[in-house]
């Protein structure tokens, strides 16, 4: 008999734990990141971890999942590379799921998940995709009323000219990786809002700035460890001396759009295009072609450079 009443009230309070949770997350934002975090690897960016423990720090936001998928590197890899920041920080509480291993693969535990929480919390949850839109367009495969469910989508992806550097152009990633899923999403999307990476070239960072400000913090003294050699990378593949953070602008751009320009623009979303992450702004030509195909999508341009940059690296100081 005292067993079974030590059990019935550790149930209670776990209960009561959950109800006060669900009060205090009521009113935050919903949130799920899908990303190809890759950290702390060799070779590899590091923005999508960046933006990973910028999430983690507001707490003003719910973070419902981190979806992992490929692009930076193969999904199982962004997917342990995660789970450890994830353990390292002390954040194991959220969840984390495996999404699609290669072009097309719909059916994956984050597609699934997608559709299960779009569906628990209709018109609530904004998506930040920094990876593949595999896992995206694999819930709306899975379900067609998926993007009617979702609050908003914002991407970092795309490109609107060549990314020239001084030692050689940079290929656009996230859209052409998986050109069929990224064709799927900006057609049938809503309330689609990109940063692309040219709009990121607005702001760098050098190491100094960065190292200055992240030095004195111990979640500061975290990241520095992990992308030592990450701004060496950048000069000797590409000649930029510093880097530019892609994924953070897309994150910045959700919080503070006030820092940003808006403009919806209409874009003929093709298979074609999408091999190379271009999106092509339409002529307005009035041909009916044009007309099926193109889609407004909303734009994110910097209009405040320096507070921009500021606020990239003041939550990690």
């Amino acid at each position: 008999m005292e067993t079974k009443k030590i059990k019935t009230e550790k149930t209670e309070t776990e209960k009561t734990e959950m109800q006060n949770r669900a009060r205090q997350n009521e009113n935050k934002r919903k949130i799920i990141f899908d990303c190809d975090n890759t950290m702390g690897i060799p070779g590899c960016d590091m923005d999508d971890g960046l933006c990973l423990l910028y999430l983690l720090g507001r707490e003003d936001i719910e973070l419902l999942a981190v979806s992992a998928s490929f692009g930076n590197n193969r999904t199982k890899v962004v997917y342990e590379n995660t789970r450890t920041m994830l353990r390292e920080r002390n954040r194991e509480d959220i969840p984390l799921w495996l999404g699609g291993l290669k072009p097309e693969d719909w059916d994956s535990e984050s597609s699934r998940n997608l559709v299960k929480l779009a569906r628990e919390y209709p018109h609530e949850i904004d998506l930040i995709v920094t990876g593949s839109l595999t896992n995206i367009a694999g819930a709306f495969v899975l379900d067609p009323e998926f993007f009617s469910l979702i609050k908003g989508m914002y991407f970092m992806g795309g490109i609107t000219a060549p990314l020239i550097f001084e030692k050689k152009e940079m290929k656009e990633l996230n859209f052409s990786v998986d050109y069929k899923a990224s064709t799927l999403v900006l057609q049938n999307g809503e309330n689609l809002h990109i940063i692309t990476g040219n709009a990121s070239l607005a702001v760098m960072t050098s190491y100094s700035d960065f190292k200055e400000r992240l030095e004195n913090s111990s979640l500061g003294q975290y990241i520095l460890k992990k992308e030592s050699d990450w701004f060496a990378y950048n000069d000797r593949e590409y000649g930029i001396k510093g880097f530019y953070n892609w994924d953070m602008t897309t994150v910045l751009y959700y919080f503070y759009p006030e820092l940003f320009f808006r403009k919806k623009k209409k874009i003929l979303i093709t298979e074609e295009n999408l091999k190379r992450g271009y999106l092509e702004e339409s002529l307005k030509t009035g041909c009916s072609e044009e007309k099926d195909l193109g889609r407004e999508l909303y734009f994110g341009e910097i209009r405040e450079k320096e507070e921009v940059k500021r606020k990239m690296l003041e939550a990690f100081a």
